[in-house]
């Protein structure tokens, strides 16, 4: 065998022992490769479980709180309802001279407030309960005062005075001086028991 020949032979040989090396590199790259793909694979599918075993979590959490919102509100709203209802039904029972010392000093306060805003020759209307008509009626005579004075058996009590056609209304009724307090009384529940 000449020498060409066996340089030859020697190189086939080599070339052949190296693409053999190739060929296992890249059959074992493929695998090393494969094996990453499904371990990759397989920790996304584990993250997407643990993402969404979590938003379900939060989820329930924020419909908790939702319903625990919608139970307070409800729960504010019927001791309000309830504190309005009794709140009426002592004013509606305030009798003697109680009732006619508050109505007198209701009077007094809704006259000043009006003071210099009522028009000379503007008629001036008292709104009153139909239960207090009387007492209003001798209050204003006593104060030689003449108003024209109407019921509204809306009023549970106090007084209601409107002039100029309407434009001036001094409002010092029980019922909104209770909604104004019942108002008061809201916000400071809130402050005190927001969820």
């Amino acid at each position: 065998m000449s020498v060409e020949e066996l340089k030859r032979v020697v190189l086939e040989r080599a070339k052949a022992e190296a693409d053999e090396i190739i060929r296992e590199a890249i059959k074992k790259s493929e695998a090393i490769v494969k094996d990453a793909e499904e371990r990759r694979k397989r920790f996304i599918e584990s993250e997407k479980a643990k993402i969404r075993s979590e938003l379900q979590v939060e989820s329930r959490i924020g419909e908790a709180r939702r319903r625990a919102r919608l139970i307070v509100s409800s729960a504010k709203a019927e001791v309000a309802r309830a504190i309005e209802e009794r709140a009426i039904a002592l004013l509606r029972s305030l009798g003697g001279g109680r009732r006619e010392e508050s109505l007198k000093r209701l009077l007094e306060e809704s006259l000043s407030e009006l003071g210099g805003r009522a028009k000379p020759q503007s008629p001036i209307e008292v709104y009153v309960s139909p239960v207090d008509r009387a007492l209003v009626e001798r209050l204003l005579k006593e104060k030689g005062l003449e108003y024209q004075v109407r019921e509204d058996p809306g009023i549970v009590g106090g007084v209601r005075i409107s002039c100029c056609g309407g434009e001036v209304v001094v409002d010092n009724t029980y019922n909104t001086r209770l909604k104004r307090a019942l108002t008061t009384l809201q916000k400071e529940v809130s402050r005190d028991f927001a969820v």
